[in-house]
């Protein structure tokens, strides 16, 4: 299934869930929404229903993320890792 689209992700952090779009106009590249910020995703690979990419987030707190993901149909799962704040599920569902 391919990842190109909007998804609507939560991250379950310490601080509770924290809600994010993320864009992906094609299969190498792709962009973070949180409320009126955005920041670009980067080194986007994409390898059959898996992906993973990083994101410097500067809300709630400033950490760059390592995310490795599965795409099954308008469902994705996978963990966002954020430096010395662990790795936390992820799950996201493809948006209309």
């Amino acid at each position: 299934m391919s990842i190109v689209g909007t998804w609507n992700v939560s991250i379950a952090t310490p601080m509770g869930a924290q809600s994010i779009s993320l864009e992906f106009p094609d299969e190498n590249s792709g962009i973070a929404r949180r409320g009126a910020d955005s920041v670009p995703l980067q080194d986007v690979t994409v390898a059959g229903d898996s992906a993973t990419f990083t994101v410097a987030l500067t809300q709630p707190v400033r950490v760059t993320g390592q995310c490795s993901i599965e795409i099954s149909g308008d469902t994705m799962t996978g963990s966002a890792r954020a430096g010395f704040f662990g790795t936390f599920a992820l799950t996201g569902s493809r948006a209309a």
